[in-house]
């Protein structure tokens, strides 16, 4: 499954941190912000026949 960004801007954002990220300019726990700022949340469907 592809991510789905936020806007474009967002997408060049976060292609540029993982380019730092390949050179080792920035770490792991970085690039994990750089994800949630960046990325989309995918909204979670409730389950089908699950009627409360």
């Amino acid at each position: 499954m592809a991510d789905e960004f936020k806007s474009e801007a967002f997408e060049s954002i976060h292609s540029s941190a993982e380019a730092l990220l390949k050179i080792g300019a920035i770490d792991e726990a970085t690039m994990g912000e750089f994800d949630q700022a960046c990325i989309a949340e995918v909204p979670v469907d409730p389950p089908i026949g699950d009627e409360a």
